[in-house]
């Protein structure tokens, strides 16, 4: 929650009078769908999402979705485009499930067959029960437009030799025109990247990484801030509207552009009035800096209307479709579905630092799943608040199908001494956030907000100059990842061919911490070391909120003196 709360959208007459019957006082300010006023009752907030249900008979979860989004004209057509092809069977129910013929064995091959145009492509023999299956696809025969082309992907499986079983899945292929000028975003589906094009022409993987900024009583006033984001490492930066200062900001953008800063902008204020997204749209979609849209800022918090994000989502495709759209959530499960229909990326804000997370210092009420504000939704108050809302929001997009079209990133708290918070985070808090995001599935990361502590600056530098090392782990799709704790260490390995890349960090603020054993022979290249030594004993030991970043070779002898608490997520 940033410094905003606003009146829940009107309820019906017959809601009201419902809950001025069954309770002692009428619904009036809300967040997060909870009253939070002392003289207020307890109402459990609606639009939780539903839990995952258990089969007693496994399904099959056939899908299909274009690795890239979007392909251009300018792209080999025929061999640069793919289909990526799930043929998944699960004992947890998905929204793209189908139920299997039943008493007949399962299938270790199948028929897909791909339909775009009236143009049929046909794979014979494609694994059963595999994920992330890239299977050719030529664009030659269609011409890039700017309305998207209906993928329709059938699964033809042989039960027996009198009976087959077909699934069908439908998906966009966005194939357009090479623009003019500008740029263009694309989303690397089997990597969970972005990517964008180098100065030599070539569209490469980026981790965005950069703050919310200040942009009337900050940047506005000193353009060369943007020299100094710049230098630090940062590769983007979101001005924070109002932007009331048109030709400062006109300013800002063109000076963007020269230096190669990326830009999410911001429609917070004005998502809602498609009017003005319009405005907006056809006056930016055409600068080199652009990366990607804004539109709703914790809109769940406030409580927007639930198909505003999805309205300003599809408006935004029609007139530009070269850039995703982003929105940040803040509440912990307050109708999410609908709210992140209206986005490709998605990033939870969790300020669990200098916060009592149970009881609200602003309110002087106390914080529950069904009531209070406390500025950090369903939170304990410790670092693995992050990790669990992380985990909830890739479990929600896997059970709805759209873990592969939406992508999470973090906003990090960078910030305090203010409402709900009594300090800001240290420079080690604010990397212990960065690294469990990132442990947890995070491929970008935006702080809130610059101007920020010195030493948070100091150490978001540090990693921000240090992720050139590590992109080409996170987005090689020949990587193999694993995640592992060991007590309150949290730790994440990408194995590339003989080196695997450690990020690794102490969730505790009070005790140390030991990851690894068994170095003796290792080849270690340290990328960061913070809080974190090597023992006599060639033990890996992490300080109280201690971080490491480490490439080391032989990765089979990596977990063989110590069991982790759980091997994978």
């Amino acid at each position: 929650m940033r410094t905003r709360l606003t009146w829940q959208p009107a309820l019906t007459l017959v809601n009201l009078l419902l809950q001025y019957i069954s309770s002692t006082g009428v619904r009036g300010n809300t967040w997060c769908g909870k009253n939070y006023e002392i003289d207020q009752p307890i109402i459990p907030p609606k639009g939780t999402f539903p839990p995952s249900e258990d089969l007693k008979e496994p399904e099959f979860a056939f899908r299909c979705v274009p690795r890239n989004q979007p392909y251009l004209k300018e792209d080999d057509c025929r061999s640069y485009a793919s289909v990526l092809v799930d043929t998944l069977i699960t004992p947890v129910h998905l929204r793209h499930g189908s139920p299997m013929t039943r008493n007949n064995p399962v299938p270790t091959t199948l028929t897909v067959t791909l339909e775009v145009d009236g143009y049929l492509t046909v794979y014979r023999d494609v694994e059963m029960n595999a994920k992330d299956l890239e299977l050719p696809l030529s664009l030659c025969s269609l011409r890039p437009h700017r309305t998207p082309y209906n993928i329709t992907c059938s699964a033809e499986l042989e039960v027996s030799t009198t009976l087959k079983q077909t699934v069908v899945y439908t998906t966009s292929l966005w194939y357009l025109p090479t623009p003019p000028s500008g740029s263009v975003t694309k989303l690397d589906r089997k990597t969970g990247a972005l990517m964008t094009k180098s100065n030599a022409g070539n569209f490469e993987h980026i981790f965005p990484i950069g703050f919310y900024t200040d942009f009337g009583g900050y940047l506005a006033s000193n353009l060369t801030i943007l020299d100094e984001i710049k230098s630090q490492g940062f590769t983007v930066v979101h001005p924070v509207p109002p932007f009331t200062d048109k030709a400062a900001f006109d300013e800002m953008l063109d000076h963007m552009d020269a230096i190669g800063l990326y830009l999410i902008y911001d429609m917070r204020h004005s998502y809602q009035n498609l009017h003005a997204v319009s405005q907006e749209v056809e006056a930016l979609k055409r600068h080199k800096s652009l990366l990607l849209w804004y539109t709703a800022d914790e809109p769940d918090g406030s409580g927007d209307a639930l198909d505003a994000t999805r309205a300003a989502y599809d408006l935004i495709y029609e007139l530009d479709g070269y850039h995703p759209v982003s929105i940040a959530l803040n509440c912990a499960d307050y109708f999410f579905e609908e709210y992140v229909s209206g986005a490709d990326i998605i990033l939870p804000d969790v300020y669990m630092i200098g916060n009592n997370a149970t009881f609200s210092s602003k309110y002087s009420t106390p914080c529950t799943k069904d009531f209070g504000c406390c500025g950090c939704d369903n939170c304990e108050g410790q670092f693995e608040d992050i990790s669990k809302r992380l985990h909830a929001t890739s479990t929600r997009l896997r059970m709805l199908g759209w873990d592969k079209t939406k992508f999470i990133w973090t906003v990090t708290q960078a910030f305090g001494g203010e409402e709900f918070w009594t300090r800001p985070p240290t420079g080690r808090e604010w990397l212990v956030q960065t690294i469990l995001s990132i442990n947890h599935g995070t491929r970008g990361i935006i702080p809130w907000i610059d101007p920020t502590p010195v030493d948070i600056k100091q150490y978001a530098s540090l990693f921000a100059k240090a992720l050139s090392q590590l992109v080409p782990y996170f987005f090689d799709p020949e990587t193999s990842f694993s995640h592992s704790t060991y007590g309150r260490v949290d730790v994440g390995l990408w194995r590339r061919g003989p080196k695997t890349l450690i990020l690794a960090t102490n969730l505790d603020g009070d005790n140390f911490g030991t990851l690894i054993q068994r170095l003796d022979n290792q080849t270690i290249s340290w990328i960061l070391q913070e809080g974190t030594s090597m023992s006599s004993d060639r033990e890996l030991v992490l300080e109280p909120l201690g971080s490491a970043i480490v490439v080391i070779s032989k990765p089979q002898d990596i977990l063989d003196s110590k069991r982790p608490e759980h091997d994978e997520l």
